[in-house]
């Protein structure tokens, strides 16, 4: 292989650093209307009346209509639109289409609503005592689920240390650079929906469940995405308004969120609160852990997976046997909960490792000492909640991580001797992805050479059709230039799942391989008939079928463009035609990345600065070490912001309070900070390329790194994320 493990820079870049891109509201359709929602501005009431009249009186004004009760899977009271209670701020309770947006808004200023404000519920842990329901008529306890093992009760009783940790990880909110819409182009028999979606076929499965009855089919068609991390993968009630507006109007339909809409209504991330107990031997053994998890999951039920994911990765890297964890998923009257970059993970890593943090300090012992100590050395290796963790050697990386660390602890000692507040932090992670079931990909040869591969994955400014280009190149021996790498469209392949969960490249990367090895034999198989030679005197590399007894060949290019031409208009062989394949492919377990980072902060006026960073990852083969560094110095920033910055701020009455760029706090330029990466290939997976995700291990790893750093530099406690200036201060 010569592609596979080079820094090949991105194919997809030209056309997005050049303007071509082609985002959800640059594209045009003739008749288009424009779709206003008009949203709750209080987080709980009975809505007594909802009146669009005075709205369609606006000159422009083609629909307005309310009260859309499809039962979709899981959404709030399992409809896109409140009619009889509103359950959350920025809750859909009308419509309207106009000729433009301007008016459509402006028309939503007409629209009556009257309502009875009822008490809100806010806090997860409160919830539980049920003195008010979220949600009228239920209970706001939703969800409970026991992850055990051993005796933990009896373990923590007799061990030596114990640390008792409330740690709370707020709320966030993705924001990605575009805001969230849709374009619904209307037919007699089929709808195309232009979707910045993260899963083109999730989406069309969902809508058709839907709207199956009323049309044939549903293409769903991805343009560029300006970032989504989660958040767009799965449906909102403003998908299924626009599709529903479409067919009553027979009109193409747009719709496109402002920020403040999209920071309302968008799927939050995070929302954990976790009441830890744990427990140690003096020699530095871990012994329990025994958690309670209260994740607050807005007003739908959709998030519960997020809790489960936490709870089984909880023990991380560790050796621990005795274990565990109460979920309590709880309804309340905020947003929605969901996936956002790490989904679960990010939460299991805060909590072990501030488990970690706090016990070493209760034992007087060095940090990476009591890693080690509990450190799981075997690996393939089952955690008491029976995840299989499947390779690599973690001992290895940490000591290359511990290197760094004693290096940077050196120059702290040293700033911290001339007054400042200089301090390391240090954590281990263990990352969980490749979630399938399975992907699917197509490889096309034209012709002219060309090589069309449709994946399955539908990637989003990740690199991941350049990656999959290499290996594609690599496989079939061509230049990379003639790898035109395609998805996005649920017309151009059958079934797909999409990208999410650092998935993509494991799987979708192995599926193109599988289509292009099956191409090869189909390949050789042509040039036998082509050649009149026995298959096995035929060989294929780099690129061509050679004869290897007498040395002739035929290029792909020229096999395929045989095999699609005719003489005298018969076609005259036993092999099908066509040079094409295509391929799905699953493993039947999930993959576990895992790394270190290192991280000196000083504290000035209570405000963090990262002076040094470094970051390393074992992902088993790095098929490009450029793209998977971007990604790792994008995550690092992620896990800054929500570390010290991002945070969802609700009032006492369920009002949003960080509902624009002005009160969520982003990090920016200013707050950028050099970041050195490093990597292993010793972790890999089964798969016949053996690599594994690294999308998301950043943003899981950066949390618990820089709250200890900060934690040491203040001097202070620090259990709760966001880390805000205050706690900082003396």
């Amino acid at each position: 292989m010569t592609l596979v493990g080079s820094r090949v820079k991105r194919l997809e870049d030209e056309k997005l650093i050049t303007g071509r891109g082609q985002y959800i509201d640059d594209i045009e359709l003739p008749g288009t209307l424009f779709l206003g929602i008009l949203r709750s501005q209080v987080a709980h009431a009975k809505i007594k009346r909802i009146d669009v009249s005075d709205a369609l009186k606006v000159v422009g004004v083609m629909d307005a209509f309310t009260g859309l009760n499809i039962k979709v899977e899981n959404r709030p009271k399992n409809f896109p639109m409140a009619s009889t209670e509103i359950l959350y701020e920025g809750q859909p309770l009308a419509a309207v289409l106009a000729v433009d947006r301007y008016t459509a808004y402006d028309a939503m200023e007409r629209i009556q609503v009257e309502y009875e404000e009822l008490p809100v519920v806010l806090d997860p842990v409160k919830a539980v005592e049920e003195k008010f329901n979220a949600v009228e008529g239920e209970r706001n306890l939703v969800y409970s689920k026991k992850y055990s093992s051993g005796n933990p009760e009896e373990s923590l009783r007799k061990s030596d240390k114990i640390v008792t940790l409330d740690l709370e990880i707020s709320r966030v909110y993705p924001a990605a650079m575009e805001t969230r819409g849709l374009l619904v182009s209307f037919s007699a028999n089929t709808l195309t929906v232009y979707a910045p979606t993260q899963s083109p076929h999730f989406m069309r499965r969902y809508l058709l469940e839907a709207f199956g009855k009323e049309v044939e089919d549903i293409r769903v068609v991805q343009p560029d995405v300006g970032g989504a991390f989660g958040s767009k993968l799965f449906p909102y009630p403003e998908d299924y308004i626009a599709v529903y507006a479409a067919l009553r109007s027979k009109r193409p339909v747009k719709w496109s969120a402002t920020r403040s809409e999209d920071i309302r209504s968008t799927y939050h991330g995070r929302g954990q609160i976790h009441r830890v107990k744990a427990g140690a031997k003096r020699d530095g053994t871990l012994t329990a852990i025994v958690d309670d998890l209260f994740i607050d999951l807005g007003a739908a039920s959709h998030g519960t997976y997020l809790a489960d994911i936490a709870a089984t990765m909880l023990p991380g890297p560790y050796q621990v046997k005795d274990l565990l964890v109460n979920v309590y998923g709880v309804h309340t009257n905020k947003t929605p909960l969901d996936q956002y970059r790490g989904a679960g993970r990010p939460e299991a890593s805060f909590v072990i490792e501030r488990v970690m943090d706090s016990l070493a300090d209760e034992l007087d012992m060095d940090p990476i000492e009591f890693r080690k100590r509990n450190l799981i050395r075997e690996v393939s290796y089952t955690n008491p909640l029976g995840l299989k963790y499947d390779s690599g050697n973690y001992l290895t990386l940490l000591e290359k991580a511990e290197k760094v660390y004693r290096e940077m602890e050196s120059r702290a000692r040293e700033l911290s001797a001339k007054g400042r507040k200089v301090a390391v932090g240090f954590d281990f992670y263990l990352e969980q992805n490749n979630f399938g079931p399975w992907e699917s990909a197509s490889v096309r040869v034209r012709g002219d050479g060309k090589i069309v591969l449709i994946i399955g994955a539908a990637p989003h400014g990740q690199g991941t059709g350049t990656g999959i280009a290499q290996i594609v190149a690599d496989e079939l021996g061509v230049d990379i230039n003639d790898v035109d790498v395609r998805w996005g469209d649920t017309a151009m392949l059958g079934e797909a799942y999409g990208t999410y969960g650092s998935r993509s490249l494991t799987l979708a990367g192995n599926a193109a391989i599988l289509a292009s090895r099956k191409v090869k034999e189909k390949a050789v198989r042509l040039a036998a008939q082509f050649m009149k030679s026995d298959v096995q005197e035929l060989r294929y590399e780099q690129g061509k079928v050679t004869n290897i007894k007498t040395n002739k060949f035929m290029t792909l290019k020229e096999i395929a463009s045989r095999s699609m031409s005719s003489l005298g208009g018969v076609w005259k062989y036993r092999e099908e035609p066509g040079l094409e394949a295509t391929a799905y492919f699953g493993l039947d377990n999930y993959t576990y990345p895992y790394g270190s980072h290192v991280v000196m902060v000083e504290i000035v006026d209570g405000k963090p600065k990262v002076l040094e960073y470094y970051a390393i990852d074992d992902i088993g083969i790095v098929v490009n070490p450029l793209l998977a560094e971007g990604q790792v110095r994008g995550g690092v920033i992620q896990g800054y912001g929500e570390t010290v910055l991002e945070e969802i701020v609700y009032g006492d009455n369920g009002s949003l309070l960080s509902g624009n760029f002005s009160d969520y706090a982003l990090p920016t330029a200013v707050e950028g900070f050099n970041i050195r990466w490093d990597y292993m290939e010793i972790g890999k997976s089964d798969a016949p390329l053996p690599a594994k995700g690294i999308g998301e291990g950043a943003t899981i790893g950066t949390p618990p790194a820089l709250i200890r750093a900060l934690e040491k530099a203040s001097g202070k406690k620090l259990t709760r994320l966001p880390v805000k200036p205050e706690d900082l201060l003396p």
